[in-house]
């Protein structure tokens, strides 16, 4: 990845390098996500907002969970 993308990535904690093993979230779909884990939003409604298959949802959740993804910028903020 060049550098000038790493420059505009938002690490979270425990993320120490960035690589193919990680997953690229945007913001909105982090917070979405974290609603789901929360237990404060169902699968199934948060995969018809975001646009993405409940299989997609589950990949994200999983890194997640093994802290394995970075944030990008939203497209539209």
């Amino acid at each position: 990845m060049p550098k000038s993308k790493l420059a505009n990535l938002h690490k979270m904690p425990g993320i120490k390098t960035v690589s193919g093993d990680y997953t690229e979230i945007t913001r909105t779909q982090y917070n979405a996500i974290k609603l789901v884990m929360k237990g404060k939003q169902g699968k199934n409604r948060t995969s018809r907002e975001l646009k993405h298959s409940n299989v997609w949802l589950d990949r994200r959740i999983r890194a997640i969970d093994e802290n394995k993804y970075y944030i990008t910028e939203d497209e539209d903020a």
